[in-house]
């Protein structure tokens, strides 16, 4: 890593420690028919992929969509993956993740950085999965607003959003961004990282692919176990 000693780790949650294929193929599938196009659920499980980016469905669907479409089905996926009847049960924990995010715990500082709304139903998927008590602070939109004195931050601009969570988190754990490594599993979550001069490592278990990540020379990793491993 460049700059200093790692003390804190910025981890984003779904895609990075939730494989959440089944619950974005629903939210995609719903999305796409409210904005009044009928596709199957079946076709979009059958183009979702690791790596298939945010756009890649609407893309092997052949539709072809307006600026403003593209922002209302960004949006509109991202409601409908928020429900709270979608979190539990269409929702997993990558193998693996959680035996590696304890033994990180234990050496390192863990913040949850993810571009959700509310704290509460965050902290509570996480509680249901046993996760909340291994991070220090987990950052949302509704705190980093808090954080930052405004009264909302929207999700788009996304890499805008992602830059005022990552100061809410350098804000609160009072680290210097250099001793800091952020995971994502998205280049739009990391490139933002990079920007405020933290160290950034991307999994391959999320939107962006392999080449994506190299294209933002951005390192990769398979996915999360292979983190503790490499710190170790």
């Amino acid at each position: 890593m460049k700059g200093g000693k790692i003390q804190a780790i910025l981890l984003d949650l779904d895609g990075t420690i939730f494989d959440i294929t089944e619950r974005d193929a629903f939210a995609r599938y719903q999305a796409l028919n409210e904005l009044g196009y009928h596709v199957s659920l079946h076709d979009v499980r059958e183009h979702y992929r690791f790596g298939i980016g945010r756009m890649g469905i609407v893309k092997e669907l052949g539709l072809q969509f307006t600026e403003k479409e593209e922002k209302e089905y960004i949006e509109a996926s991202f409601a409908h993956f928020s429900k709270r009847e979608n979190a539990l049960n269409l929702t997993k924990i990558h193998n693996g993740a959680y035996e590696a995010l304890s033994i990180l715990s234990k050496k390192y500082q863990l913040v949850l950085v993810t571009s959700r709304s509310t704290l509460s139903s965050t902290e509570e998927e996480l509680e249901w999965f046993n996760l909340r008590k291994l991070f220090t602070h987990v950052v949302t939109r509704e705190l980093a607003a808090t954080y930052h004195g405004v009264k909302d931050i929207p999700l788009l601009p996304f890499q805008q959003q992602r830059k005022k969570l990552y100061e809410c988190a350098i804000g609160l754990t009072k680290i210097d961004p250099k001793n800091m490594l952020c995971v994502g599993d998205s280049v739009g979550e990391l490139e933002p990282a990079k920007k405020l001069g933290i160290n950034t490592i991307g999994v391959l278990t999320g939107f962006s692919s392999k080449e994506d990540m190299e294209r933002a020379s951005i390192s990769t990793i398979q996915d999360i176990t292979q983190l503790a491993k490499i710190l170790k």
